[in-house]
C-alpha cells in the first residue's frame, strides 16, 4: 500500500485499520504494524494515525525545514554535548510554533469519531520497529489523554520527541541519516487493562526459537516496558504451549489510569504477589496469539499486549504493538553433558582472546596435546580441538563447542587404556624418569642465548619447545586412567557407605606445585612482615615502585636475591595460557604486588591435612568401608583419587615451564622485525602466525615488499581484533547452561559450586594481575577468571566469586585447599557487583547473595 491510495497523497489523518506494514513512510513503524495486525484479524484497539504528511505540513507552514537542516548539519557525534545542544534547539522550535488549523481540525474530527473517550497517544517514527533496529523507547508515549487540549499537547510533544537527545544519539549509532526521519502519531482508544506486559516469540537470551517468553504485571504495560517492576515471568514451550518455567515477580508498583487524565503509580499491597497474574488458560491463549503473529510476519516478534477480564476463562487480549525482535542470537548448538563440564575449564584457559601466534605455538599445542590424550581415552570419538576456535584471517572470532562423535570405540577404549596403564601407579608418578628428563630439557631451553642465534636457530628453539609439551602430556596418559578409576571407585564406595558428603574433605589437603608455590610466597611474605626495614618499605611504597626501592637498600638487595631464586623456580607461572600474556618472571612487579597483600597479615591456619585423615579414619572405624572386604579397595581408590588432583595440577605446572621461553623467542623475532621497520613494536609479532614467521625470516633483512606485506597483515589483524573487543570469545550462554543454581529475592548471582561453605565480606573487583594490590584481608575476591597465578590471593580472601570456570577449575581446587567458599561461572559478577558492596557467598549452592555491612 503506498501513499497514492489515500486521496492523492494529501492525507493528514487516516484510520489505523487502513494501513499495512508497507506503509512505513506514511504511518511510521508502529502505525504500519498495528494497521497490518488489524487487517489480519488480530484485536487492536481502534484508532487513527496522524501521518507524516501532517508532520511535513507542520514544518512547511512554519518554514522550519531549512532551520532543522542547519541544526542537524552542526551535529558532531564525537562531541560529548553536541546531541543535547541540537535537541534543545530543535525541540524549542517545535514547542514555539503553531499547529496549522487544517491539522488541528483533522485531529479533533477523528478524536470525536472515537467518542472523545480516553486515548493513548504514541509516537510512530519512520525509523522505528525495523528488523535491524527496534528504536524501542526512543520517542514519547502519553496514556489516558481525556480532552482535546491535552490531545493536541500530547501530539506536539510526540513530534518534539523525534528530536530528543537519546533519539538523536540512537540514530547516530545505527547510522540512520538524521535528515530523513519523520514522525507519525498513533491515537487509539485507551484499553482499561487489568494486566499488561510484553511477549517475545523467541528466547531473546538463548536464541531458542521453540520458546516463548511472557512478562506480565497488573495495570498498564508501561511499568513492564520501562523496567520499573520485576514482573511475573513465564517461559512457554511453543509446540505444546506448556509453561516450562514460572517466576513470580515482585510487582513493586502498578501503573493505572487516573480520573481526570494521565496515570498514577500505586504501590503493591502486601501479599498481593503470592499468586500469578495471568490465569493458565489466558497464558495458553496469549501464547497462541504470539505464535500466530510470528507466523503472519514470518519472523520472531516483540509484542506488547493488554488483558481485560470478561465472562470467559481466557479473558480478552488486545495487541498494542508488534515489531521484529532485534539482536536475536542464533540458537545454541546442542551441548553434550561432558562438554558442559569442560566448557567452564576452557573459559578459564582463555582469559583473553588468543593471538595468531598463540594459536600456532603454545596455546594450540596444549589444546592438541589434550585432544590426543582424549583420543587415547575414548578413541576417535573424542572432540577435535582444531574445531574449537573459529578464525577469520588468523584472528580468533569465537569458540565453538567441539562435538563428540559417538562410536562403539567409546565403550572399548577406556578399558584398553586402563589395561595398558595398569602397571603405572598414580601415587608414584613423580618418580617417573620421564619427569626428571623433561625438567632438565626445559631448563636447557631456557638457557639458550637467543640474541646470538640466527633467525633459523630461534625458530628451531620454538619447535623444540613445542615438541616438549606433548611429552609432558604423556605423563597424564600413563597415570590418569588409574587415577580416574580411583576417582570413580571412591565415589561409588562413598555412595555405598552413604557418606557421599565426605568426598570433598577426602580430596582436600593435597600437596601440589600450586600449594608449594604459594607456601614459598608465604615464606617471602613472612620475611617482609618480620623485618622492620622491609615491612616499612612494602607498606609505604606502591607495588610498581617496589623493585627500584628494594635495589636502593642493602636489606632490599638481599631480599631481591631470594626473590630471584623464587622466580627461577616458580616464575613460569602463567597469567593466561597464552604467550602473548607475560608470566610472573616477565613482570615481577605483579608478584611484588601479591607479596604486598600477603605481608599485611599472617596466614590463617588451615587444618585440611588433618581433616582428610580424620575423615578417612572415621570411615574405616564406623562404616562398611573398614570391613575386610572393602578396606583395601577403599584405601587404594582414595590414594589414586587424591593423586588425580595432584597429577592434574602438577602436569599443568610443568607444561608451562617452556611458556616464558616461547614468549622470549617470539619477542626476540619481533624485535628484529621492528629493527627492519616491519613492526612498530616487538609485541606486534603476536599478530603473526608461526608459519609466517618462518617464511618472513628466510631472507634477512627482509625486502621492502615483505616489510609492506607484514605491516598490512598486522594492521588488518589488529583492526579485526579491535572490532571484537566487546564480543566475548566464549558465548556467555554456553556458560549459563552449566549452572544449576536457582535465583531468589536476595540472590545477586548464580553459578556453580567451586568450594563449599558460607562467608561474607566486601566485594573487591580484581580484573587482572595488575590489580592484585587492591585486595585486602577479609575481602571477597571477585574476578573475571583465575588460574594458578591468582591463587596466592586466596590465602587472604574471605571467599572467591569468578565469572568463568567450574568445579574442576584450578581456582576451585585451590579454594577447597584453603577452605574458603567459591562460586564459579557467574558470567557477569565483575559487572554486576561493585567494589565495597557487602555480599554473602554460598559456595555449597553456587549463590552470591545480598548482605549488610558488619557494624
Amino acid at each position: 500500500m503506498t501513499m497514492n491510495r489515500f486521496d492523492n497523497g494529501d492525507v493528514l489523518v487516516v484510520p489505523l485499520s487502513h494501513f499495512r506494514r508497507s506503509d512505513l513512510a506514511l504511518a511510521g513503524g508502529k502505525g504500519a504494524n498495528l494497521g497490518e495486525l488489524s487487517q489480519a484479524g488480530f484485536e487492536v484497539p481502534p484508532g487513527y494515525v496522524i501521518t507524516t504528511a501532517a508532520y511535513d505540513l507542520l514544518l512547511q507552514k512554519n518554514n522550519l525545514q531549512a532551520r532543522l537542516t542547519e541544526a542537524i548539519g552542526s551535529f558532531d557525534p564525537d562531541r560529548q554535548d553536541a546531541a543535547a545542544k541540537v535537541s534543545q534547539q530543535i525541540q524549542s522550535l517545535l514547542h514555539e510554533i503553531s499547529i496549522p488549523e487544517q491539522i488541528i481540525d483533522e485531529i479533533l474530527k477523528a478524536y470525536r469519531q472515537l467518542d472523545e473517550g480516553a486515548v493513548a497517544v504514541r509516537s510512530s517514527a519512520t525509523a522505528e520497529d525495523l528488523p535491524e533496529a527496534a528504536f524501542a523507547g526512543q520517542q514519547e508515549t502519553f496514556l489516558n489523554i481525556v480532552d482535546e487540549r491535552a490531545l493536541l499537547d500530547a501530539v506536539r510533544a510526540c513530534w518534539a520527541s523525534l528530536w530528543s537527545e537519546r533519539a538523536i544519539l540512537y540514530r547516530a549509532r545505527q547510522n540512520v541519516e538524521q535528515n530523513t526521519v519523520k514522525l507519525a502519531v498513533v491515537v487509539q482508544k485507551m484499553v482499561p487493562a487489568e494486566i499488561a506486559g510484553v511477549m517475545f516469540t523467541a528466547n531473546p537470551v538463548s536464541g531458542a526459537r521453540d520458546e516463548l517468553l511472557i512478562d506480565a504485571n497488573p495495570g498498564l504495560g508501561e511499568a513492564v516496558v520501562s523496567g520499573m517492576v520485576t514482573p511475573d515471568h513465564f517461559t512457554v514451550d511453543k509446540r505444546s504451549r506448556r509453561v516450562k518455567e514460572q517466576r513470580l515477580g515482585r510487582r513493586e508498583v502498578t501503573i493505572r489510569s487516573k480520573a481526570g487524565g494521565g496515570t498514577e503509580q500505586v504501590t503493591l499491597i502486601q501479599g498481593a504477589a503470592d499468586t500469578g497474574t495471568l490465569p493458565l488458560q489466558a497464558i495458553h491463549k496469549l501464547s497462541q496469539l504470539g505464535i500466530d503473529i510470528e507466523r503472519h510476519y514470518g519472523s520472531p516478534q516483540d509484542i506488547e499486549w493488554a488483558w481485560v477480564k470478561d465472562e470467559t476463562k481466557t479473558g480478552r487480549f488486545f495487541i498494542l504493538q508488534a515489531r521484529p525482535m532485534t539482536a536475536l542470537p542464533e540458537p545454541l548448538p546442542p551441548v553434550s553433558g561432558p562438554m558442559r563440564m569442560i566448557i567452564p575449564v576452557l573459559a578459564e584457559m582463555w582469559q583473553t582472546r588468543p593471538y595468531p601466534l598463540d594459536t600456532t605455538t603454545f596455546t594450540g599445542t596444549v589444546e592438541r596435546a589434550i585432544g590426543n590424550f582424549l583420543v587415547t581415552m575414548i578413541g576417535r570419538s573424542a572432540p577435535n580441538p582444531d574445531e574449537m576456535l573459529l578464525e577469520e584471517d588468523g584472528v580468533v572470532v569465537q569458540f565453538t563447542p567441539p562435538q563428540l562423535h559417538p562410536s562403539p570405540s567409546m565403550l572399548v577404549m577406556p578399558w584398553i587404556a586402563m589395561w595398558r596403564t595398569r602397571h603405572y601407579d598414580p601415587a608414584r608418578w613423580e618418580a617417573d624418569p620421564l619427569l626428571a628428563e623433561l625438567i632438565v630439557q626445559a631448563r636447557a631451553l631456557e638457557r639458550h642465548d637467543l640474541r646470538s642465534f640466527t633467525w633459523t636457530q630461534n625458530i628451531e628453539t620454538l619447535h623444540e619447545s613445542l615438541a616438549w609439551i606433548p611429552r609432558v602430556m604423556e605423563l597424564r596418559e600413563r597415570y590418569f586412567p588409574q587415577a580416574l578409576l580411583g576417582l570413580g571407585g571412591l565415589s561409588l564406595l562413598l555412595a555405598l557407605a552413604r557418606r557421599r558428603d565426605r568426598f570433598g574433605v577426602l580430596t582436600s589437603g593435597i600437596k601440589t606445585k600450586t600449594t608449594e608455590t604459594n607456601q614459598a610466597l608465604e615464606e617471602l611474605a613472612t620475611q617482609i612482615r618480620t623485618d622492620p626495614v622491609l615491612r616499612d618499605l612494602f607498606q609505604r611504597v606502591e607495588a610498581r615502585d617496589l623493585g627500584a626501592e628494594l635495589k636502593a637498600s642493602q636489606d632490599g638487595q638481599a631480599f631481591l636475591k631470594r626473590f630471584e631464586r623464587f622466580l627461577d623456580q616458580y616464575g613460569h607461572r602463567e597469567t593466561a595460557l597464552t604467550i602473548s600474556q607475560p608470566a610472573w618472571k616477565d613482570q615481577p612487579d605483579n608478584v611484588l604486588a601479591i607479596l604486598k597483600v600477603l605481608a599485611e597479615t599472617e596466614l590463617r591456619k588451615i587444618q585440611h591435612e588433618e581433616a582428610w585423615q580424620r575423615t578417612r579414619d572415621e570411615l574405616l572405624a564406623n562404616t562398611i568401608l573398614g570391613t575386610r572386604l572393602l578396606r583395601k579397595r577403599f584405601l587404594k581408590s582414595l590414594n589414586n583419587a587424591r593423586a588425580f588432583f595432584q597429577i592434574r595440577e602438577d602436569t599443568h605446572f610443568y607444561v608451562t615451564l617452556v611458556q616464558p621461553t616461547i614468549r622470549r623467542v617470539s619477542l626476540e623475532l619481533g624485535g628484529r622485525l621492528k629493527q627492519a621497520d616491519a613492526l612498530d613494536k616487538a609485541e606486534e609479532v603476536f599478530h603473526l602466525r608461526l608459519d609466517e614467521l618462518q617464511t618472513f625470516g628466510r631472507q634477512w633483512p627482509p625486502s621492502s615488499e615483505v616489510v609492506t606485506q607484514i605491516r598490512e597483515l598486522v594492521a588488518r589483524r589488529k583492526a579485526r581484533r579491535e572490532s571484537l573487543a566487546n564480543k566475548p570469545m566464549i558465548d556467555p550462554r554456553l556458560l549459563s547452561v552449566t549452572s544449576g543454581a536457582q535465583a531468589g529475592e536476595d540472590v545477586l548471582l548464580t553459578g556453580t559450586s567451586g568450594s563449599p561453605g558460607m562467608a561474607r565480606g566486601p566485594a573487591k573487583i580484581v580484573n587482572d594481575v595488575s590489580e592484585f594490590g587492591k585486595l585486602r584481608p577479609g575481602d571477597v575476591l571477585v574476578a573475571p577468571v583465575t588460574n594458578p597465578a591468582w591463587t596466592p590471593l586466596f590465602q587472604r580472601a574471605a571467599a572467591v566469586v569468578v565469572d568463568a570456570g567450574g568445579a574442576a577449575s584450578h581456582a576451585a581446587i585451590v579454594a577447597r585447599e584453603y577452605g574458603i567458599p567459591a562460586v564459579m561461572g557467574t558470567m557477569n559478577g565483575t559487572k554486576e557487583l561493585k567494589d565495597g558492596q557487602w555480599i554473602r557467598v554460598d559456595g555449597s549452592h553456587g549463590l552470591v547473595l545480598k548482605d549488610e555491612e558488619m557494624k
